[in-house]
C-alpha cells in the first residue's frame, strides 16, 4: 500500500476522526465502491502484488538488490533507478546525495558500498512516463543486505480509465479568530493501471488562508492554487494512497457561517466533522442528518456522511453551514467599561456645582455600582471560559480589560478601595482573623459574662 501511517501523524486529529463511527455503518474500513458507469470486472478482483522491502541475509553487508518489474511480474529490463540518501545527525544536520543504477536483462540493478548505520536512510524511485515510483525508506544493518522489489504500471491522465475511487474526510474546528480546516483525501486504485492527474482541483471557501500539505513519503500531494484552491498531484498506482492539508479561513463574532466547497473527481464518500459546543449544529445539503458523538478528547464533534449512489450523477461539490456558534467576544465588556468612564464623566460634570459632601457621596455610589458591574462580567466571563463557549484568547483579552477598568475605579475612589481589601473574596466568605500575639482570648458564650 502507498497510504502512509506518518502522514496521519502529521494530521493527528483527522488520524483519529477519520474512523471515527458514530453509528456502526459510519466506520467500515472497505475501499469504496467504483464511480457509476464505471465497467465492473467479471469475478472477484484480484490484489496487485505488492512492493517490499526485506532483510536479505544473503546479500553482502551495506547492499541493495533492486528487481523492477511490470503489473504481471515480468522484469522490465534496461531502466534507470535512483538511490536517494538521506544522512542525517544531529551535530552535522541534513545532507542528500544520490547514486545512479539501471537494470540488466533480468530487471536487477544492485547498488554496494553503502553505509549500514541509522543515521542512513535509502529509498529507490524510478520514472515511467509521468509517474515515479518509490520504495519505502531503507536503513541497513551492518550484517546483512536488503531486496527491494519494485513495480511499474501502465499510465493513465484520464481517471475514468483507471480503477480509482476514494473517501474523503473535512474537519472543522471552531477557534477564537478563525475556523481551522483539517482535509484528508484516501484514495483506492483496485486496477492494474496507475493514475496522474492532470486536472484534479478541489476549490476552497472564499478567503481561504494558511495552506499547509500534509507530510507524505510519495510524490501524492496537493499543491496551492491561490485564491482558488488546490490542485492533486502525483502518482496513484494501484493500493491506497493517504494525501491531506489545512487551511483557514476568518472568523466573525457571527453565529452562523457557510462554507462551499468543489470537489476532485471519484469521491464515492464524502464525511464532514465538526467540532463543536452544546449549542452548535451541522448541516451539510445532500449529505445524512449529523450524528452527535465526542473525540478522543472528549470534545463533542456533528458527523455527518454522503455515500455515492449508482444512478446518482458524482458528488462535485457541498456547502457546509455551521449554526449556533458562540459569539461573546470582548465587546460587551468594553462596553461595561464604556459605561463606567461614563459614570465619572458625568460627575466630573457637576463637579463644583455641587457641595464637596454631595460630590464625594455621588461619587462613591458610582464608583461602587460600577465595581459591581465589572465584578458581575468577570464571573460571567470565568463562567463562559469554563464552559467552553470562548476560546483562550478572547478570555485573556476581554479578563484583561476589565481588570484594568477595575484598577482604575479602584484608584480614583480610595474609600472603596479600602472596602475592596475588607471584603471577603467572590463566592466566599471572610477569612476568620488569626489569633496570635500574648493578648488573651475572650471566650464567648454566656461564660464570658463571668
Amino acid at each position: 500500500m502507498k497510504g502512509r501511517a506518518s502522514l496521519l501523524l502529521s494530521f493527528p486529529i483527522l488520524a483519529s476522526l477519520a474512523l471515527l463511527s458514530p453509528a456502526s455503518s459510519f466506520g467500515q474500513p472497505v475501499a469504496p465502491a467504483m464511480p457509476a458507469g464505471h465497467p465492473t470486472p467479471s469475478g472477484a478482483p484480484t490484489e496487485p502484488e505488492q512492493d517490499r522491502v526485506e532483510p536479505a541475509p544473503e546479500l553482502p553487508p551495506g547492499s541493495i538488490e533492486v528487481r523492477l518489474v511490470d503489473s504481471q511480474g515480468n522484469p522490465v529490463p534496461s531502466s534507470e533507478l535512483r538511490l536517494g540518501i538521506l544522512f542525517q545527525k544531529i551535530a552535522e544536520g541534513e545532507q542528500r546525495t544520490e547514486k545512479q543504477g539501471r537494470t540488466d536483462q533480468n530487471g536487477i540493478a544492485r547498488f554496494t558500498g553503502l553505509t549500514p548505520s541509522s543515521e542512513f536512510s535509502y529509498r529507490v524511485t524510478t520514472r515511467s512516463g509521468p509517474a515515479e515510483y518509490a520504495s519505502d525508506p531503507i536503513v541497513l544493518k551492518p550484517e546483512m543486505g536488503v531486496r527491494v522489489l519494485l513495480h511499474v504500471y501502465p499510465v493513465t491522465r484520464d481517471v475514468n480509465q483507471a480503477r480509482v475511487g476514494s473517501r474523503g474526510f473535512v474537519y472543522i474546528e471552531t477557534r477564537d479568530d478563525v475556523f481551522q480546516f483539517e482535509v484528508l483525501f484516501r484514495y483506492f486504485n483496485m486496477g492494474g493501471v496507475t493514475w496522474v492527474p492532470e486536472a484534479a482541483r478541489m476549490s476552497l471557501p472564499t478567503g481561504f488562508k494558511a495552506f499547509k500539505a500534509g507530510e507524505t513519503m510519495t510524490d501524492v500531494r496537493f499543491e496551492l492554487l491561490p485564491e482558488v484552491g488546490v490542485s492533486l498531484q502525483g502518482t496513484f498506482s494501484p493500493g491506497q494512497h493517504n494525501v491531506s492539508f489545512r487551511f483557514q479561513l476568518p472568523r466573525s463574532e457571527v453565529e452562523s457561517s457557510s462554507f462551499r466547497f468543489g470537489l476532485p473527481p471519484h469521491i464515492q464518500e464524502m464525511r464532514v466533522i465538526a467540532a463543536a459546543a452544546p449549542s452548535m449544529q451541522l448541516d451539510v445539503d445532500g449529505f445524512e442528518k449529523p450524528v452527535s458523538d465526542v473525540n478522543q478528547n472528549g470534545q463533542r464533534v456533528l458527523v455527518t456522511r454522503r455515500l455515492a449512489k449508482r444512478g446518482e450523477p458524482e458528488l462535485q461539490s457541498f456547502g457546509v453551514v455551521l449554526s449556533g456558534i458562540p459569539t461573546p467576544g470582548p465587546g460587551r465588556w468594553v462596553a461595561a467599561l464604556i459605561a463606567a468612564a461614563l459614570a465619572l464623566v458625568g460627575f466630573s460634570v457637576f463637579r463644583g456645582k455641587l457641595g464637596t459632601k454631595v460630590q464625594s457621596e455621588l461619587h462613591e455610589r458610582d464608583a461602587s455600582r460600577a465595581r459591581q458591574v465589572l465584578l458581575d462580567e468577570l464571573v460571567d466571563l470565568t463562567r463562559a471560559h469554563r464552559e467552553g463557549r470562548i476560546g483562550p484568547s478572547t478570555y485573556e483579552s476581554a479578563r484583561r480589560v476589565l481588570v484594568e477598568a477595575l484598577a482604575r475605579i479602584l484608584s480614583s475612589s480610595p474609600e472603596l478601595a479600602k472596602k475592596a481589601k475588607k471584603a471577603p473574596p467572590v463566592g466566599g466568605q471572610k477569612k476568620p482573623k488569626k489569633r496570635g500575639g500574648s493578648a488573651p482570648v475572650r471566650p464567648s458564650g454566656p461564660a464570658s459574662t463571668a
